[in-house]
């Protein structure tokens, strides 16, 4: 009984400790990677705003004045990488009328031309009304070549958080994501910010892209939103050797969680975060950035002014003009 009493003393003490005093190291390790602190990201676009992942999201995450722009990446059965989260399309397009008797496949057995018949965004308007569009009607589906030419990070200033959406359906991918990128002289440079983040909760996809574009940093994204110490710091030793840091659902973020993060060398990206209250708190614990479905609250919560390049302003014209 004694002994537990010591055990449960110690554990309180630590954890008290970090919460009253979280680390200090995340600033420092973002600052190696050229990073802003902290690093603002937008969740598949504005997806709060806008339907996830199409033009419109991609256009007001670049207005919001965000760091990088988050997006999945798959592949299409005739070889096209596409943006899109789900694995099937019944949620987030008018497959089911289009395609009845496929609407429960895979994205991948889809070829791109069958995918642009689709409408990606009046699915929005419908489960939001009070933040509907009639521009979103008819959306269209985004290739990784066509987001880059929207978002080119050289031009605006917006880098691309490429998630790898379940690798393991697509032999090879990483290649042709580093391929797609060269193909765009799209580039690190040494002693400036990441223009390209990888995600995925694919450690060993992670492990292949360090090895083919080991510039660009990467992510380990987690599921849990409840984790134990022993959960936490498997992730920590397997980030080590795949990733760069850490992407955790917010509810799993405590302070102590993220000084553990930070004594490896690792920064931590809490996800989703949706209200200045979560903001509060993550930036009270000293998380590193924040992945969010409403990008335009970060200028606000941050007070931060970025310069936008040509194309951002060029993308932005019609906002800024009003």
């Amino acid at each position: 009984m004694f002994i537990l009493i010591i055990l449960i003393t110690v554990f309180i003490y630590f954890e008290l400790y970090y919460l009253i005093r979280p680390s200090k190291l995340g600033k420092d390790i973002i600052d190696k990677y050229n990073f802003d602190y902290p690093v603002l990201i937008a969740h598949r676009g504005a997806s709060y705003s806008a339907p996830e992942s199409t033009m419109p999201a991609v256009k007001k995450a670049v207005e919001s004045n965000i760091d990088y722009i988050e997006l999945d990446v798959q592949r299409t059965n005739d070889g096209e990488l596409v943006i899109f989260h789900d694995d099937n399309l019944l949620r987030l397009s008018n497959a089911e009328e289009v395609f009845p008797d496929r609407k429960n496949y895979y994205i991948r057995n889809f070829s791109l031309a069958e995918l642009k018949e689709l409408d990606f965004g009046s699915w929005f308007n419908d489960s939001h009304p009070y933040r509907a569009d009639e521009d979103y009607t008819g959306l269209s589906i985004l290739t990784l070549e066509e987001v880059i030419d929207i978002v080119n990070p050289d031009e605006s200033g917006v880098g691309l958080a490429l998630e790898l959406k379940s690798p393991y359906l697509y032999p090879n991918i990483e290649e042709q994501i580093i391929g797609a990128l060269k193909d765009k002289d799209l580039h690190e440079e040494e002693g400036k910010e990441p223009k390209v983040l990888f995600f995925s909760f694919s450690p060993a996809s992670l492990s292949t892209m360090k090895e083919l574009r080991p510039e660009s940093p990467r992510v380990l994204l987690t599921r849990r939103n409840i984790v134990v110490r022993r959960q936490w710091n498997s992730w920590l030793n397997i980030a080590e050797d795949a990733a760069d840091g850490l992407g955790a659902k917010g509810h799993a973020v405590f302070p102590w969680y993220i000084a553990a993060a930070h004594k490896k060398g690792l920064f931590v990206f809490p996800y989703v975060i949706n209200t200045a209250r979560q903001f509060q708190i993550m930036s009270w614990f000293s998380a590193d950035g924040y992945v969010t479905d409403h990008p335009e609250l970060f200028g606000n919560f941050f007070d931060r002014v970025r310069k936008l390049g040509e194309k951002a302003e060029e993308i932005s014209e019609d906002v800024f003009s009003d």
